[in-house]
């Protein structure tokens, strides 16, 4: 699906690792944050994680955004 030419938005991938399906014993969230333009992948292993690793991704491209 073609969304258009997405120049004001930042698009991230995140996905979840399910602890039901990979057999961890633990409740804690895993996981990857790609981002779409550059294939960066970041992994976290809580929510305190995701959140910090996701903010990062979006300065660094606010930042290159604002170089351009």
């Amino acid at each position: 699906m073609k969304t258009g030419n997405n120049k004001a938005t930042n698009n991230f991938i995140i996905r979840l690792w399910s602890p039901v399906y990979y057999e961890t014993e633990d409740e804690i969230l895993h996981g990857t944050i790609t981002n779409v333009k550059s294939k960066e992948q970041k992994h976290f292993h809580s929510a305190g994680e995701l959140l910090l690793k996701l903010e990062t991704m979006h300065k660094q491209l606010e930042k290159s955004r604002c170089k351009q």
